[in-house]
């Protein structure tokens, strides 16, 4: 499965280099990479020190929007993420892990009015657990519902859903199992090629939670996140650039452990087919799917604090 996700993500880098001859046939496009670095404050039952680190990660990001009818438009994203640091030295032999996947959504536009849809995803993650060398893959599929509204210089978007891994390599105690969530964003325009937006996200999530390691004990996961970000795309040309600043909480309610992560990003987007930043958030390939930060990779490290004797 990891492979076979890693080889499609492959073929995100190639969306800026699209023939134009796609552009104007009910096609439009956006490809991004980023990066970001922050800094972790953990308090947690098993060790003051703490287990996570500060994060380091970058990525990529294709997606591309068909037009199939006036009433019904295909959008296919394809992602991948690298998040290094995250864990101190100590508690793994692995020193980064990495997010691979993608996914699709079904559109209805009403008019210049609003956008409603479904969408679905699937994906891999590395995830840090005290096992299997202190990291394991996971595979993950999500299911939602989502919409945007139109405003004069504004949209609102939102999404709710829910996620479940459905294979995982070896045991993975301490790795969120399943969940669900809302999002919401806001995004102001301060004129077609320049807007600020504000993002949040509520995720409640279940760990795995192995008899042997638990006691057969059901522990929950609360995470949340805001992201404030700037767009400006430059004038007469495809690319923008972005800068965003974001938090994270992430909470055990079994194990009294608790994470804040802040973070700065900035990222480089290069649009095709689409005139402006406005125009592309209205009728291009703007929805997409969460990877919910650094949850997924770090709950493991996270509940445990330091690393406990257990066998692989």
């Amino acid at each position: 499965m990891k492979l076979g996700l890693l080889s499609s993500v492959s073929g995100a880098a190639m969306l800026a280099a699209m023939s134009p001859a796609m552009a104007g046939n009910g096609f439009s496009g956006v490809a991004q990479v980023n990066g970001s670095f922050g800094t972790t404050d953990q308090s947690s039952f098993f060790a003051s020190d703490g287990s996570l680190d500060d994060p380091q990660s970058y990525g990529i990001k294709a997606k591309g929007l068909w037009t199939l009818s006036p009433d019904l438009h295909f959008q296919a994203d394809l992602f991948y993420e690298n998040l290094d640091n995250s864990v101190v030295s100590t508690w793994s032999s692995h020193e980064s892990a990495s997010t691979v996947g993608g996914a699709i959504h079904l559109l209805h536009p009403f008019e210049s009015r609003a956008r409603l849809g479904a969408a679905g995803s699937i994906w891999s993650n590395e995830a840090f657990v005290p096992a299997n060398d202190g990291r394991s893959d996971i595979t993950y599929g999500l299911a939602a519902v989502e919409g945007q509204f139109f405003g004069t210089d504004y949209t609102v978007t939102g999404q709710a859903g829910v996620f479940s891994a459905f294979e995982c390599s070896g045991i993975c105690p301490g790795s969120v199992d399943s969940g669900s969530y809302l999002r919401g964003k806001i995004r102001y325009f301060l004129h077609d090629n320049t807007s600020l937006s504000l993002e949040t996200t509520q995720m409640w999530g279940k760990l795995n939670s192995d008899d042997d390691i638990f006691s057969g004990k059901s522990v929950n996961t609360n995470y949340a996140q805001w992201v404030l970000e700037a767009e400006h795309r430059f004038e007469g040309s495809p690319f923008s650039g972005t800068l965003a600043v974001a938090h994270e909480r992430t909470e055990h309610d079994f194990f009294g452990a608790s994470a804040d992560t802040s973070s700065v990003q900035i990222g480089l987007k290069y649009y095709l087919d689409q005139p402006t930043l406005k125009s592309h958030d209205r009728t291009g390939a703007e929805l997409d799917t969460p990877q919910f930060g650094n949850v997924l990779e770090t709950s493991g490290a996270l509940a445990f604090g330091e690393v406990p004797d257990v066998p692989d």
